[in-house]
């Protein structure tokens, strides 16, 4: 009998062992996904302060939708007057490039359709409301350092257009946009 009660003992502690070694390593698993996370969302917004990368991590907000949802401003801008223009086309995809979509992925093939045709309205009323959720969960300096980033690379794509030796180089349609970007991240 007490060998019954040896050998359960044993197999409680091996048990008991393999549960906090699985433990463990499921915690260096995630550990390691989040810094792949950091990384990649670095890479995608420009944010380097690792406070802020770990803060937009644990909000799961990933590379992938960032990514994505920081280039619908700069469509936003590009189409405020209706008229896709070249330099603001390059722009945008500069910036889908250098922010880790690679050309011909389904990301860039998206960000492509865009540009080809203006998306509905609703895909920019959708960006505020990230940025509307992004508000309620992220703190004020994570919010200020995602906004920064968004609205230089928006500014570049109004810059861009053009304009007369400088002068008219930002339509007043595109101000509006950038105005509904600055307020979507202020209110």
């Amino acid at each position: 009998m007490s060998d019954f009660i040896q050998e359960r003992g044993k197999a409680l502690e091996n048990q008991f062992f393999r549960a906090k070694d699985q433990h463990l390593l499921d915690q260096i698993r995630q550990e390691m996904q989040d810094e792949d996370s950091r990384k990649a969302l670095a890479a995608a917004s420009g944010i380097q302060e690792e406070g802020v990368l770990a803060e937009l991590v644990e909000n799961h907000v990933s590379a992938e939708s960032l990514t994505s949802v920081s280039l619908i401003p700069l469509v936003a801008v590009a189409w405020a007057d209706h008229t896709m223009e070249a330099n603001e086309r390059r722009t945008i995809l500069t910036a889908a490039t250098s922010a880790g979509i690679e050309p011909g992925s389904v990301a860039y093939q998206l960000v492509e359709s865009w540009l080809e045709e203006q998306p509905a309205a609703e895909l920019f009323e959708a960006w505020k409301h990230y940025i509307a959720a992004l508000r309620q969960t992220v703190d004020g300096v994570s919010l200020t350092h995602l906004k920064t980033s968004v609205m230089k690379r928006a500014r570049e794509v109004a810059d861009s257009a053009g304009g007369i030796l400088g002068i008219g180089r930002v339509s007043e349609q595109e101000k509006n946009v950038l105005d509904e970007m600055e307020a979507a991240f202020d209110n």
